[in-house]
């Protein structure tokens, strides 16, 4: 159900206007109860004359769900940096693609971060509440955030990215987007191969240390 159906569905239940109807009456609170999480509940205080009357005042909760990305998609990159997303991500992206993303070159790992506009400034809130007047915060925002650059994906689902961007991921022609939660990766295909390259054991090693929290043999820290 799209948002304006959701809100005139609301209407018709209620029988009221959105602004301003006053909760008065369980069946009513009962009634807008089934819309659950989709609402936010206000209050509105009016003085009139020596009364003083309080209003239970509900809005439609617009916040977005969080998106989970999944599946490793093999792409190619044209000439002017164009990486034609796979029906598959096309699918997952969908909700969000009208509000844009932000990429950057990843801060540890040779590769580029596709960040969903609302998951980016979730990333920038959290770094604004570190302190500005400590260097090594700043030195830390100014390496995290260098690059930072705003895309879209258009229509025909072509991600573009800035020729100076993606030469800082290494991209070349054969890309590999992959998931890291609430944002993707794009690799170059050869480096991207080199960096899930393992053996079994280092796997299980690896596993172990992030999983279980064990330490590396010899640490005894």
């Amino acid at each position: 159900m799209t948002t304006r159906n959701l809100k005139n569905s609301l209407f018709q239940d209620l029988g009221a206007e959105w602004e301003n109807y006053p909760i008065k009456s369980d069946e009513v609170q009962k009634r807008v109860q089934k819309w659950g999480n989709l609402l936010t509940k206000w209050f509105l205080v009016v003085k009139c004359g020596n009364n003083i009357y309080i209003f239970e005042l509900y809005k439609l909760n617009t916040t977005k769900l969080d998106i989970f990305f999944f599946g490793t998609f093999n792409c190619k990159a044209d000439a002017k940096g164009r990486i034609m997303l796979p029906v598959a991500l096309r699918n997952q992206v969908a909700p969000i693609l009208k509000d844009g993303f932000f990429i950057k070159k990843s801060y540890l790992s040779e590769c580029l971060e596709l960040y969903p506009a609302y998951e980016w400034h979730r990333v920038m809130a959290e770094l604004n509440e570190k302190s500005r007047f400590d260097e090594e915060n700043l030195q830390f925002i100014r390496m995290y955030t260098a690059g930072l650059r705003q895309v879209e994906v258009d229509a025909t689902g072509r991600l573009l990215i800035p020729k100076d961007i993606i030469s800082l991921g290494g991209i070349t022609k054969e890309v590999v987007i992959a998931p890291i939660g609430k944002r993707l990766e794009i690799w170059d295909k050869k480096a991207y191969d080199e960096s899930i390259n393992a053996t079994k054991e280092e796997k299980v090693k690896l596993a172990k240390r992030v999983m279980l929290g064990e330490k590396p043999s010899g640490d005894v820290s």
